[in-house]
């Protein structure tokens, strides 16, 4: 029996674009990063609402149709196995993950597309990247190797770390000077 390939971290990004500023400068990037192993596209796409209206959609992936199948049983398990709780839904889910996954972006057909692009402005553009943190692989093999389990993991974002700074320091800033001079008073 083939030995199942260790995962990464899979992680799901959302983000929205002006379409008179892209250039193909996000994809540039997403394709360096394949290209030197840091990361593999599971799923990509790209929903793109013209001025007019008008809605165009492009998928990408770095998968070969069989790894898709292959993704597709994995997550669909998982998120069967999440749902249910049980052996049985994760066979559940795996069996569907195969049929939409291995055929389409994040399973979506055509009218998903359509419908997910009447909430996007005129102009903008939706991308969803599903991606595997392979420069994490010899990481994990290494934790589990040393009999170790993953407790906790998470993203920051730099934002909410300056956000937690700011709200660590205003009541410090605001509660100084008062100490500072309750601290003076018993000394005289």
């Amino acid at each position: 029996m083939a030995e199942t390939p260790t995962l990464g971290p899979i992680q799901l990004v959302v983000v929205g674009l002006d379409n008179d500023k892209m250039k193909g400068q996000v994809a540039q990037e997403l394709h360096r990063a394949t290209e030197k192993g840091d990361i593999r596209i599971l799923d990509a796409l790209a929903i793109q609402k013209r001025e007019g209206g008008g809605v165009v959609s492009l998928g990408a992936t770095d998968l070969t149709p069989d790894q898709r199948v292959v993704y597709g049983a994995i997550l669909g398990g998982l998120l069967g196995l999440g749902a249910t709780g049980s052996e049985e839904g994760m066979e559940v889910g795996a069996e569907m993950g195969v049929e939409t996954f291995a055929d389409k972006n994040f399973g979506l057909s055509g009218g998903d597309i359509q419908a997910i692009a009447q909430d996007i402005p005129p102009g903008k553009t939706v991308l969803m990247v599903l991606f595997e943190h392979r420069w994490a692989v010899p990481v994990k093999e290494a934790i589990q190797d040393a009999g170790g389990v993953m407790l906790a993991q998470g993203m920051v974002r730099p934002e909410t770390i300056i956000a937690l700074g700011a709200g660590l320091t205003a009541p410090a800033m605001v509660s100084s000077p008062s100490s500072e001079m309750s601290q003076s008073e018993q000394t005289h």
